[in-house]
């Protein structure tokens, strides 16, 4: 919760830069280095939340069809469906992990401020360890869902 409290206040801070930043400009005197600010910080904010939406299942779904099928029929999509998320996500996590150290190895930094970008890369690694942790526990429930056994006993009644 408190990552995404910090991503929150991130968005704050982006809308109150780019209100300044247009207020300078309509008297001509522009914030200098608002766009890549706004990048690093978006680019946090969006990792730093995705992890507290998962666990509460606050992802937009599409469920017309799905609704209409057993309960079971239902716990088995979803155990896919978090199946196929939780690999491609440890993916994502695992080369933002390499991004982030590319970024010291480069020693990137931003165009204008020369702020080094690799911390902000690391709070984007760190934060997906969170979605990906997020997406295993639903993926457990669901797939204790699909194999439990059927409410009437074992065989069903």
């Amino acid at each position: 919760m408190w990552l995404a409290r910090a991503g929150s206040v991130g968005l704050a801070i982006m809308m109150f830069l780019t209100l300044a930043d247009v207020i300078g400009r309509m008297f001509d005197n522009p914030i200098v280095g608002t766009v890549e600010v706004t990048e690093l910080i978006m680019g946090m904010m969006i990792y730093l939340g995705v992890g507290y939406t998962t666990i509460h299942r606050g992802h937009i779904r599409v469920d017309i069809l799905i609704t209409r099928f057993s309960p079971r029929v239902q716990a088995t999509l979803d155990t896919i469906t978090f199946f196929i998320a939780f690999v491609f996500m440890a993916l994502v996590c695992w080369r933002l992990f390499l991004q982030a150290a590319s970024r010291i190895e480069n020693n990137d930094i931003t165009q204008i401020w020369e702020i080094p970008v690799w911390p902000v890369a690391y709070v984007m690694a760190i934060a997906s360890i969170l979605m990906v942790t997020s997406l295993g526990l639903q993926l457990a429930l669901a797939a204790r869902a699909t194999f439990a056994a059927p409410a009437g006993g074992p065989s069903g009644q």
